[in-house]
């Protein structure tokens, strides 16, 4: 026997049955096989008993190499691959094949799955001899993992792309289309099986047109993506075309925009109306951005205030007063906050200094996204109306004091009387008493009190606002209103609370206000009666004041009109003054409600912001 069948490694039936042919054959593979740390070798018998085993499968496995030798080759292959193993190594070992080659799973000691490339072979003596099967293993599990893993990439990569919307193909190298997408299918109108393997050229419809194919050559020839959009008339679609090429061909997207194309050809042509729009408005239309800088303003801005446009864009506006800036600043800030100021009422001024009176609307530009870019100023010249107000305002007055001229000379004489008596007393008597100067000190303060409130409400002065308080407007009013009431036998009755809020106010104004609707209430009850005047918190934030009549009231048909210019029911009456009234609470941000019931009296209501 060899002496190299003496080692221990070689199981004791191999020693006892080796002849000559069969000891050359082994020395051969042990010297080669058994001892190769790569590959797993195994001799087995006809039955697959495992009769000598490499050391390196033995690692492999987690198995002591005298362990697997007493092991069954079925022990080791996984169930699922068992049957077909076993069916063929009875084919080897008959003679039906020549080799057996497959992968196949393995089950290692710890019960892990390892996948192996197995070669076996039939191992015959010269002889009649028993046969045995040689086999060669290798581990091949981070392979397949890899293959695993790569195979179920490429079902996401395929899964994404089948839901893109755009249609997708890809080409190699040579033009062929090698992957298509449903979208692409639906797009093209062509089936993908009809379509894989085929160049671009012949297989793409024809209204794709040449610049299609010279845009996916220049891409691989120039190893440069490609991007280009174009209108096909055959299927009256805008397309979207972008081709990216990689090593192994290129990848091409074909997009839809027709929608896309006609919403910016409809966002195009209301941009133009807009911009036309602006642009031709008789009103002045400036935007404003975040820091308050002109970004547009219109023809009748540039007008209006005599700038240039490069004199106004991106410039903060200087058509502001500058005592003004910090109110407008607040108001541009609350805009910018997303709240709407309409119609406030406030002063601009020309680039020659000139004063306008404006009325702005400033309202907030919203993006997109919902967020506040800017700001949009709508101004209007009021100046032409403001003059008119405060001349129909002027007529207003006079006409009051006219009317008013009876009760205040009345009440003008009778401290004249006293004063004259008491001069001719004086002058007669030689002397005078204390007392008598003290009195008639009185009567020249109270005749000084009338003539003022009658020059205030009279003389026009520049509306100027501030913060007053209601109680003392009010007094002055029933003040110069007595001597009429007296006439008329209709006294007052006031419940004013002490610590009301101030209200921004006008003076002057709330005093022509007041004045025209306590004198239509005195008017309104010549047999006399009582005038009672409230003024409480109505809401928050809100002062209401309230002027109650007792006389015949007006009738439902004739409260409708009382509001119109020039209606009036009075004989002397001008038909003004609701009119100017109404006015004047607008300019202050307030209410006015009038109430009447036929018989029972009026109710007008004023409602002024705190």
């Amino acid at each position: 026997m060899n002496d190299l069948l003496v080692s221990p490694f070689v199981p004791e039936q191999l020693k006892t049955k080796a002849d000559g042919t069969f000891s050359r054959m082994f020395v051969d593979l042990a010297l080669k096989s058994f001892a190769s740390p790569h590959t797993g070798s195994l001799l087995l018998d006809r039955d697959c008993n495992l009769l000598m085993a490499g050391e390196s499968l033995g690692k492999k496995l987690g198995y002591r190499t005298e362990e697997l030798e007493r092991m069954n080759l079925q022990t080791l292959v996984h169930p699922g691959e068992l049957l077909l193993c076993m069916h063929h190594m009875s084919q080897l070992v008959s003679g039906q094949l020549s080799r057996y080659e497959t992968e196949m799973r393995w089950l290692s000691a710890d019960g892990q799955t390892l996948w192996m490339s197995v070669y076996a072979v039939e191992l015959k003596d010269s002889g009649d001899g028993p046969a045995y099967i040689y086999m060669q293993t290798q581990d091949i599990t981070a392979q397949k993992d890899a293959e695993s893993a790569l195979q179920e990439s490429l079902i996401r990569m395929t899964s994404l792309l089948e839901t893109f919307a755009d249609a997708y193909i890809m080409l190699n190298r040579s033009g062929q289309l090698v992957y298509v997408n449903r979208n692409a299918e639906q797009f093209l109108q062509l089936n993908r099986e009809d379509m894989l393997g085929h160049g671009i050229r012949g297989t793409v419809p024809d209204w794709l047109g040449a610049g299609f194919y010279k845009a996916c050559w220049r891409a691989i020839e120039e190893s440069a993506p490609v991007f280009y959009q174009d209108y096909y008339p055959l299927v009256k679609k805008w397309l979207e075309v972008s081709c990216y090429p990689g090593k192994p061909g290129l990848s091409v997207f074909i997009r839809d925009v027709t929608r896309h194309k006609e919403q910016e050809e409809t966002l195009r042509a209301t941009k133009q109306q807009l911009d036309s729009m602006i642009e031709h408005a008789a009103d002045t239309i400036a935007i404003l951005d975040a820091d308050l800088r002109l970004t547009k303003v219109n023809k009748a801005f540039i007008d209006l205030f005599g700038y240039s446009e490069a004199e106004l864009l991106g410039e903060r506006p200087p058509n502001i007063p500058e005592e003004l800036w910090i109110e407008s600043e607040l108001l541009f800030r609350k805009a910018l906050q997303g709240k709407q100021i309409p119609s406030f009422e406030t002063k601009r001024k020309r680039k020659d200094g000139t004063p306008l009176d404006m009325s702005l609307t400033i309202s907030p530009v919203v993006g997109k996204d919902q967020d506040i870019s800017g700001i949009c100023i709508i101004g209007r010249d009021i100046s032409e109306s403001k003059a008119t107000e405060e001349l129909l305002r002027n007529s207003e007055k006079l006409s009051v004091a006219g009317q008013l001229a009876v009760g205040i000379a009345h009440e003008i004489r009778n401290p004249l009387t006293s004063l004259k008596g008491f001069t001719q007393f004086m002058k007669a008597a030689g002397h005078y008493k204390e007392h008598y100067l003290d009195i008639m000190s009185s009567e020249l303060t109270r005749i000084e009190h009338i003539i003022s409130e009658m020059l205030l409400l009279a003389k026009p002065r520049p509306a100027t606002f501030h913060y007053k308080r209601i109680g003392p407007i009010l007094a002055d009013v029933l003040s110069l209103l007595e001597a009429q009431a007296n006439l008329n036998s209709v006294s007052f009755k006031t419940r004013i609370k002490p610590d009301l809020p101030a209200v921004r106010c006008e003076e002057n104004q709330l005093k022509q206000l007041f004045i025209n609707i306590v004198k239509n209430a005195v008017e309104a009850m010549p047999l006399g009666g009582t005038v009672e005047i409230v003024a409480a918190l109505a809401e928050p934030g809100m002062l209401a004041i309230t002027f109650r009549d007792e006389g015949d009231g007006i009738p439902a048909e004739l409260l409708q009109r009382i509001s119109e210019p020039f209606y009036t029911t009075k004989e002397n009456g001008s038909g003004l003054g609701l009119m100017v009234s109404q006015k004047i609470v607008t300019e202050h941000k307030g209410r006015m409600a009038i109430a009447s019931e036929a018989g029972v009296g009026t109710t007008v209501t004023i409602t002024l912001p705190v």
